[in-house]
């Protein structure tokens, strides 16, 4: 083998080495650089997760805090509403109720007693929120389920598009009530239901 074969050998040798070197080196760096995004998406998620539970946390503390937990017979298990004088007889809930009583204003004199369940029913998309922008995307369900079920002495004007009349109740003393609820958060149909029993006191 001569000079001339000798260093074409050599340097197509080197040629490869280099070329696998390169390719090495690349994918490396590829690699490593999938690696980095991931680890930062990864960090970045469970920062917005953590805001995400601090922010949901808030958010459930303000709306629980507008109501207060329905007083409960404990031989009875019957449910009182003492401002609206009303009683639930003995529904068999798991979960317990809460209330608003509002007694109106100057305009318009009604007043209105408004129910709710603790932990509230309905808005899964807040519960699973993984990021702020979901989370604020689900607030308005998870008021409408807050306000829950309304209970009034008059129906809403027929131009009422937010709530849904689900029962009349006909009361001892002669007195109607109105049972609706928000057409945003079905998901109160059935705890509903249970409020054709209700009774005064």
């Amino acid at each position: 083998m001569n000079e001339k074969t000798k260093n074409m050998h050599s340097w197509t040798r080197k040629k490869i080495t280099l070329t696998i070197t390169a390719i090495t080196l690349f994918l490396f760096i590829l690699f490593g650089s999938i690696q980095a995004y991931n680890h930062m998406n990864y960090y970045n998620n469970a920062a917005e997760l953590a805001s995400t539970a601090h922010i949901r946390e808030l958010i459930l503390r303000s709306v629980r805090a507008l109501k207060k937990d329905a007083p409960v017979d404990p031989r009875t298990g019957d449910i009182y509403f003492p401002e609206s004088r009303l009683f639930l007889p003995d529904p068999g809930l798991l979960q317990p109720l809460t209330y608003l009583y509002d007694k109106g204003n100057v305009t318009d004199s009604q007043g209105e007693l408004s129910i709710s369940t603790y932990p509230i029913r309905g808005p899964a998309a807040f519960y699973n929120a993984q990021n702020t922008k979901d989370l604020f995307a689900a607030v308005p369900k998870l008021q409408a389920c807050s306000r829950g079920i309304k209970i009034v002495t008059k129906k809403f004007p027929q131009t009422d598009n937010q709530n849904e009349l689900k029962q009349t109740v006909h009361l001892s003393d002669g007195g109607d009530l109105y049972v609706y609820i928000e057409k945003d958060c079905p998901e109160l149909n059935e705890t509903t239901a249970l409020f054709k029993n209700l009774q005064s006191y």
